[in-house]
């Protein structure tokens, strides 16, 4: 029996005011940004609202999360609790702080420096949110589920995009304003902010390529994840076709190193959860699929040693091999600036004595590295948005040897926490959700030299998010085992 409008609303009431005398209520407004976030750029192409309205609403969930994360301190200021309470926290304070030291001592754009910032740090607010509640195993299980449920309903989508017809993928496409891509800041207009995708791009509902092989990367961590922790025995188990599917999402978005991760996450997760054997036969089934791709590139693949990106999204012949086995010439990183911008970032740093970085502003600090380095200087401003590519040294840029120590150390902290989880949890759960952290922070770190990993939008808010339940149900364990 369906229920009347009247009991359904007042069954919401009584929701609201059960997780209101729980303290629960940031947990559902995170859980429901969770939800959001990987459908807001359709939403949004398909809210009637002039342009401004839709600027605010693509900010407003921003402005949420900073509002309940300034309530988690005026909490412990009435509870009069430690503000600081773990050496994470202080090295997030630290490396504010210095950001904004450098920007008083360079005397730099001081709205230039803090979004730039903020682009980084923004979801460090989700962290403080969910590292301070009290969370049940339910709580915590049900974000993990619904993670790895959005990574699968995107994989499919993409998959359905790549062969559905131009009209279909046209109800997709970003709304013609302005948008964040990567988090780059919003006057940067994005690639696909015109309202038309490239030929065979293939996004999901987010605004480019980018944001979308991201995400995937982290629901297939959930998947492979949840898949060694439930069976052991087979690998031609049902749940083939998910991985499958995510696989083909991964090509389906032309993002070489998100294929490459995903190839490499099943081992990872499998040394973790110590299971050596199974990973000896996964790089066995690797192998063996590599010899019958060069088999087949040998008899059937036109060879084309121009291949590049846009071959394959103007439907042109191209040797499949050749287009990934791009990324491990010396060619493809001298073509693609990013060999030359690691030795133009050190050289100016490292070479200069630099060590303290230049300006928080990135243009500023780009500027002054063209100065630094006179013989390249053209060639720097002329591949200035470039520079974010490789944004562990475009931090080294920014911040210098002791902002990117700060974080690195904020990592290290936090792999440690979920380390513990592997070792000392007797839950599967918990173990389960320590070794998708670990797996995704190797990921986050070697993916940070080929691209802004840290500013995407919707792969940072659920690595902060993964962080903050991470420590919080270790901080559980620790005033269980002192108690």
């Amino acid at each position: 029996m369906v229920a009347k409008p009247s009991e359904i609303f007042w069954r919401i009431i009584d929701w609201y005011q059960t997780a209101k005398l729980k303290g629960q209520i940031p947990f559902w407004i995170v859980f429901a940004i969770a939800v959001y976030i990987p459908f807001e750029e359709f939403v949004l192409r398909w809210t009637p609202a002039p342009s401004i309205i839709i600027l605010f609403l693509r900010f407003l969930h921003e402005f949420v999360l900073y509002f309940l994360w300034f309530r988690v301190f005026y909490k412990r200021l009435l509870r009069r609790d430690r503000l600081i309470k773990s050496s994470v926290e202080l090295a997030f304070i630290l490396f504010a702080l210095w950001a904004i030291i450098l920007l008083i001592v360079h005397q730099t754009s001081i709205f230039s420096g803090f979004n730039n910032l903020r682009t980084l740090m923004r979801y460090v607010a989700v962290y403080y949110i969910i590292v301070d509640l009290n969370l049940s195993k339910q709580q915590v299980n049900l974000i993990l589920k619904t993670i790895l449920i959005l990574g699968l309903i995107q994989g499919y989508l993409v998959t359905i995009q790549y062969f559905a017809p131009a009209s279909f993928d046209n109800l997709f496409v970003p709304r013609n304003v302005n948008l964040e891509a990567g988090g780059v800041a919003i006057q940067k207009s994005s690639e696909v902010s015109s309202g038309n995708l490239k030929t065979g791009a293939v996004n999901g509902t987010f605004a480019n390529t980018a944001n979308t092989s991201a995400f995937l990367l982290i629901g297939f961590i959930m998947l492979v994840v949840s898949t060694f922790q439930n069976s052991t025995h087979s690998l031609l188990s049902p749940k083939i076709l998910n991985f499958l599917i995510m696989y083909f999402a991964f090509f389906a978005t032309y993002k070489r190193i998100a294929l490459l991760f995903g190839l490499i996450i099943p081992i990872l997760v499998l040394f973790l959860y110590r299971r050596k054997l199974w990973a000896g036969k996964i790089i066995w089934i690797y192998l063996f699929g590599l010899f019958i791709l060069i088999f087949c590139s040998l008899f059937f693949l036109n060879v084309d040693t121009s291949i590049d990106g846009w071959a394959i999204r103007h439907g042109e012949d191209f040797d499949l091999l050749s287009y990934f086995g791009q990324l491990f010439s010396a060619e493809y990183w001298e073509k693609g600036t990013r060999q030359w911008i690691i030795k133009t970032i050190f050289r100016g740093i490292i070479g200069t004595g630099n060590w303290f970085g230049l300006s928080p502003a990135p243009n500023e600090a780009i500027h002054k590295l063209a100065e630094l380095l006179p013989g390249q200087k053209s060639l720097i401003l002329e591949r200035n948005f470039w520079f974010e590519d490789v944004y562990w040294f475009a931090m080294l840029l920014y911040y210098g040897i002791p902002g990117v120590a700060l974080f690195g150390y904020i990592f290290k902290r936090l792999y440690q926490s979920a380390q513990w989880l592997i070792d000392y949890s007797l839950e599967s759960q918990s173990r389960a959700l320590g070794i998708a952290f670990c797996t995704l922070s190797i990921i986050t770190i070697f993916y940070g030299f080929v691209e802004r990993i840290f500013e995407i939008k919707c792969f940072s808010f659920y690595l902060w998010l993964l962080a903050g339940l991470v420590v919080n149900v270790y901080s559980r364990y620790q005033r269980e085992s002192q108690n």
